[in-house]
């Protein structure tokens, strides 16, 4: 097929499509519109970060990403418009960060009672030396006891009236 015969049949202009075909000119993968204040590297670790911490149990909350969000931008010296008095990101910037990864979304999580009555079990607790093992090698931990702490949550006042929080689509857990 000819040039002049593809373009009709597809409705793009001959000179867009001679160009292309001449220059090579490659489609450009990117959405269009301003590009993220954080750009797409560091998104993707936040993206990383918010998945990591759910799987710990721990699901940040929408406050919690805006404020790590503005510390980032702050880290890496980047330009951005966020808040500085307040030190976080704004709504419309969550906003376009949960449309650009669809991967995230916003849940209501589970009250700690639930969570309680089901996760202990023998997977679980397995679970959690394996991750208490990995931490302890990862740090170097093994010859520093010292540096080890425990606690319990005696002292500590549950929250029976759980947030929403973002976690990765389709998971089953999103503990608040």
């Amino acid at each position: 097929m000819g040039v002049n015969e593809a373009a009709r049949q597809f409705g793009i202009p001959k000179t867009t499509l001679k160009d292309r075909i001449k220059k090579g000119v490659a489609i450009k993968q990117h959405r269009l519109g301003p590009s993220s204040a954080l750009g797409e590297d560091a998104e993707l670790k936040l993206v990383r970060y918010i998945k990591k911490l759910q799987t710990f149990g721990f699901a940040p909350d929408r406050e919690s990403v805006r404020i790590w969000a503005f510390q980032l931008a702050e880290k890496l010296k980047l330009k951005h418009t966020f808040n500085k008095e307040r030190g976080k990101a704004g709504y419309d910037w969550l906003n376009s960060f949960l449309r650009r990864h669809p991967d995230i979304s916003i849940r209501k999580a589970e009250g700690i009672s639930f969570n309680r009555a089901t996760g202990m079990n023998r997977l679980s607790v397995k679970h959690y030396f394996t991750l208490l093992e990995n931490v302890l090698t990862d740090n170097h931990l093994h010859s520093k006891p010292s540096n080890v702490f425990n606690m319990d949550e005696s002292g500590l006042q549950l929250n029976n009236r759980p947030t929403q929080a973002l976690a990765a689509k389709g998971s089953k857990n999103s503990e608040g």
